[in-house]
């Protein structure tokens, strides 16, 4: 039976393939296009989105959805332009592993009550949120001429009890509501956390609160970075699950492995050739596709990165993710490998209309291979999907293949799999005018431009069988290229059979239709741009196109084939456009000296950039000046507020009073200051100061100006305890003052992100001072210092500067700041003079305990047509002390660098937060958390992931509103 849970959009039947994307992470809407472009090139035609409350929302009651990257309608704007439709992810809730999951952060005072709950506090916190990213979600749904198609509501919530009073059900139903009365009426969706729940579907004890279409979110790589023979084990129940709970909806992922989040103290993402392998989706989606999934969205197609402090704990700077696109943007193999998945379900109309009708081991002979087998009801088109029932064997095998076609039963032998390789096998498969009998060469796409163009590829060595219904005469043939091809008669039908060579080769058909045959690295590099801006593309409405690594866009008129791409280096155009008349090639603007091929093609060669002329300045002429004049009992506090609150929020009771978490005061992101004030007279011996942080962030203490204590962090651990000596077991150099009744204790807390609800409590979980008590423990009964209380210190705090809430730099936005005395004076940014400041370099470094302000300016000339992935490398050295280190360029925080933890040492920095044809600065905030100060290996750019010319624009001195200037406004206040 046809269970018709199809994708129906504007009356036609689509697979859609979705690219997971945040916009945060890629702070320059002038790329967002570029990245869009890529997506559609290979294969995709959908974005999946998040919005992150927190970064469009800084203090309660205020949204920002107009500057700089915030400006959510250029981003809608650009995909619609791009030719790609939009799933909206709003929340409130994401994780993602961004900062707090993407919650405001001023919920992190406990403010918000139950978080992920129908409780009146926290939905009185995030329906503002919901109204205001709703209406713009409406404005731009596909029933209004925009992109979006669908709208998640809330994310991976277990449905974990089925009864309509569950708090969890109400809370669904209060989001739905919301979006409603917002305008938002496209088809609502959910993304089960795995196999873990039946959450939210009408088809499954449906009792309120269920979306319109469910989906289920999968994570089955289980591969290693440091053991590439783990994972690779295929799930094969999908199926029978989506059968189980959602029958009568399509089949959804919202998301599906694409990369995998690598944590503080792991392995960097280009190191895991596991993930980065371009097996992983040839072997996983095409076992998807064998399951009859018609939606797939991948997590994540471009990760970017976590600048500022936006994310949470669980990861550094970097969120690459081992993404098919590249943190730098750069199309990775793996990339490629998806595009002939993606381009093969665009055209292949038949397979969206299909019955699983077979599945097993029975189907080969020779070897243990498993087959999926789905048929369309109504043509017989045939789509088997075959795989070694080892998924991670890296072995290669042969077998033979029986399966049915209209012209009976047939067995196909020397088909052969690649250890960890996936085909798709036809039958009774329609292209165009014509219809191929079978092939056991995969099909990657194919056009219809007068006549028809079917392209075939298969592994280099690897043997390729195909038929037509006609005998040999009317499939008689020239060939043009290397591999050799033999036709014989069987029955009616013949049978064509060869060995796959390097690189391309044609057959010309006497009845007009052409084949390409291409082995699989080759194949990567064809390309098939729309000749339409809508998502769905016909196979007449596309045009062929062999050779560059990147075609963003083609058209075709006045008998030029136009190309507007990106190549790294030389190549050769191949340009098949049939009827549409075309008799030269212009590539990025420029008309190519061009040729025919005797089957029909264009034929022209580029030169790509000139790499060897790009050179990049060295970080010289450094000056610097003290970040950290807090630790000196001297400093003037009196601007810090006091800490006296006695009650808190909060879900975590404070170890102490008054409480000193950073959110009571109005501080949420960024590290955290604390000064104390005490007489001699009231010290105990110790206190135990316990400090809440994030995974690997760490802390110092200073006492009357010297260092008696550093955590210097753990990847594993998000608080940490501490005792601090006071009395008589202080060291000499950190004694109490004995001639004056004054003490200061000064604290420095790092910060690596408020939790996801997946952790503890979420954003409530407090950050900065858990409690600070006398050691050892002393009750009243023996001591006027009670077990919790300090008697006679007062506490003053800082944070960001004016306060998280103020939003001071509202281009940067709410969380690119932290609370260093420089930052809150702005030395972070370009304009800020440092003219009088004494020449130091990071590279020298400190010979004591704190914080040391370093920067340097430094231009850039890089033609505007030039992508050039540009980086920040940086290094310690063996004879240094422990340090923890941020990197501001433009006034963007785009490095953690924390080396006693790792493992990060490359940062990428996109054009935009650079000015590539202009001045740029650089600052350096070094942290020595020892006594014998540290100092850095190495500052420098480099540029060593190839320069890309593109048809693009790249000029980024045009865009200095992404850099805005120190005019010192609310950094004079302390």
């Amino acid at each position: 039976m046809l269970v018709e849970a199809l994708w129906i959009i504007n009356g036609d039947r689509v697979f859609i393939l979705a690219a997971e994307f945040h916009y945060q992470r890629l702070p320059v809407p002038e790329l967002w296009p570029d990245v869009f472009e890529k997506f559609k090139s290979q294969g995709f035609n959908a974005i999946s989105v998040y919005f992150f409350w927190y970064y469009h929302s800084a203090s309660r009651g205020q949204f920002d959805f107009e500057t700089t990257g915030k400006n959510v309608q250029k981003l809608f704007d650009a995909a619609k332009e791009a030719g790609i439709w939009v799933i909206a992810r709003a929340g409130p809730y994401c994780n993602a592993e961004t900062n707090a999951g993407g919650l405001a952060l001023y919920l992190a005072d406990g403010s918000g009550g139950s978080l992920r709950t129908s409780d009146e506090a926290f939905y009185e916190a995030w329906l503002p949120w919901i109204n205001e990213i709703g209406k713009i979600i409406a404005a731009n749904q596909i029933t209004n001429g925009g992109p979006v198609i669908l709208n998640q509501i809330e994310n991976e919530l277990t449905e974990t009890v089925h009864d309509p009073n569950n708090t969890l059900v109400l809370y669904m139903e209060q989001i739905e509501k919301a979006f409603q009365n917002a305008g938002v009426i496209v088809p609502s969706t959910s993304n089960e956390k795995g196999e873990r729940g039946m959450s939210w579907s009408t088809d499954f004890q449906d009792v309120g609160g269920a979306v319109n279409v469910y989906g289920l979110d999968s994570y089955p790589g289980g591969t290693s970075c440091t053991n590439v023979g783990s994972g690779y084990t295929v799930v094969r129940n999908y199926y029978q699950w989506f059968q189980n709970t959602s029958i009568t909806q399509p089949e959804y992922f919202p998301e599906f492995e694409a990369g995998y989040i690598r944590g503080w103290g792991t392995s960097n993402y280009d190191e895991c050739q596991s993930e980065l392998s371009p097996e992983f989706p040839d072997l996983y989606y095409k076992n998807n596709l064998g399951q009859r999934d018609t939606l797939l969205s991948l997590y994540i197609g471009y990760g970017g990165t976590n600048w500022g402090h936006s994310a949470a704990p669980v990861v550094y700077t970097s969120y690459d993710y081992s993404a098919p696109l590249s943190e730098e943007r750069i199309v990775r193999d793996k990339m490629r490998q998806i595009k002939l998945i993606g381009l093969f379900t665009r055209v292949s109309t038949d397979l969206l209309t299909t019955d699983m009708v077979g599945n097993g081991i029975s189907y080969a002979i020779g070897a243990e291979i498993f087959t999926w087998e789905l048929r369309n009801p109504f043509n017989g088109a045939g789509f088997l999907v075959v795989q070694q029932n080892n998924t991670s064997s890296m072995e290669d095998v042969t077998f033979q293949l029986n399966f049915k076609t209209s012209q009976g039963n047939m067995t196909v032998s020397d088909i052969t799999l690649a250890g960890r390789q996936s085909k798709i096998v036809v039958a009774d498969y329609n292209f165009g005018t014509h219809k191929l009998l079978y092939s056991t060469a995969e099909i990657l796409t194919y056009a219809s431009l007068g006549s028809d163009i079917l392209v075939l590829y298969l592994k280099e060595g690897q043997v390729g069988e195909f038929a037509f219904e006609a005998p040999p005469i009317q499939n008689s043939f020239k060939i043009y290229g290397q591999s050799q091809m033999s036709s014989n008669l069987f029955g009616n039908h013949t049978v064509f059979r060869y060995t796959q060579t390097s690189g391309s080769t044609v057959l010309q058909f006497n009845d007009g239709k052409l084949i390409y045959l291409l082995d699989q690295v080759t194949a990567w590099n064809l390309h098939a741009p729309p000749l339409v801006a809508s998502p769905i593309v016909s196979a007449s409405e596309h045009f062929l196109v062999l050779g560059p690594p990147l075609v963003r866009k083609g058209s075709v008129s006045n008998g030029i084939a136009y190309l507007i791409g990106d190549a790294n280096a030389s190549a050769r155009i191949e340009v098949f456009a049939g009827n549409l008349s075309a008799n030269t090639i212009s590539w990025n603007g420029q008309n190519l000296e061009t040729r025919r091929t005797p089957y029909g093609s264009l034929v022209a060669d580029i030169a790509g950039p000139g790499a060897q002329n790009l050179s990049l300045p060295e970080l010289i002429d450094w000056k610097t000046n003290d970040s950290l004049p807090e630790r000196l009992p001297t400093y003037d506090d009196s601007g810090w507020i006091i800490c006296n609150k006695t009650t808190t929020l909060s879900p975590v009771a404070p170890l102490s009073t008054p409480v000193l978490f950073s959110a009571d005061y109005g501080f949420f992101a960024g590290q955290t200051l604390y000064r104390a004030h005490f007489p001699t007279y009231s010290a105990p011996l110790a206190i135990n100061l316990t400090a809440q942080h994030g995974f690997a962030a760490g802390w110092s203490a200073w006492l009357n100006g010297a260092l008696v204590a550093s955590y210097l962090g753990n990847a594993t651990q998000t608080s940490s305890s501490l005792i601090i000596p006071l009395g008589t077991n202080a060291t000499s150099s950190s004694s109490l003052n004995q001639n004056t009744t004054e003490n200061v204790l000064f604290v420095l807390i790092d910060y690596s992100g408020h939790d996801e609800t997946s952790t503890a409590k979420g954003v409530a979980n407090p950050r900065g001072l858990l409690g600070a008590t006398p050691y050892p423990p002393l009750n009243s009964t023996s001591s006027t210092i009670s077990k919790t209380t300090l008697s006679g210190w007062t506490w003053r705090i800082q944070g960001v500067a004016g306060g998280s809430e103020a939003n001071i730099d509202p281009v940067r936005g709410p969380v690119n700041e932290g609370s260093f005395y420089g930052e809150r004076k702005g030395w972070h940014l370009p304009g800020f003079d440092y003219s009088s400041w004494p020449s130091g370099s990071p590279l020298d470094g400190i010979n004591y305990p704190g914080v040391q302000w370093y920067i340097t300016d430094f231009s850039l000339s890089i033609p505007s047509n030039w992508d050039v992935p540009i980086a920040l490398v940086l290094s310690n050295t063996t004879t240094t002390g422990p340090m923890r280190v941020q990197v501001y360029v433009n006034g963007y925080l785009m490095a953690k660098y924390w080396p006693s933890i790792g493992p990060q040492t490359r940062f990428p920095i996109q054009p935009g937060v650079l000015d590539t044809q202009g001045r740029n600065r650089i600052a350096v905030a070094l942290w020595a958390q020892g006594d014998e100060g540290a100092r850095l290996g190495d500052v420098r750019l480099v540029a060593d992931r190839w320069v890309w010319e593109s048809g693009r624009d790249f000029g980024a001195g045009g865009w200095g509103y992404l850099r805005p200037e120190w005019d010192g406004v609310g950094r004079d206040g302390e």
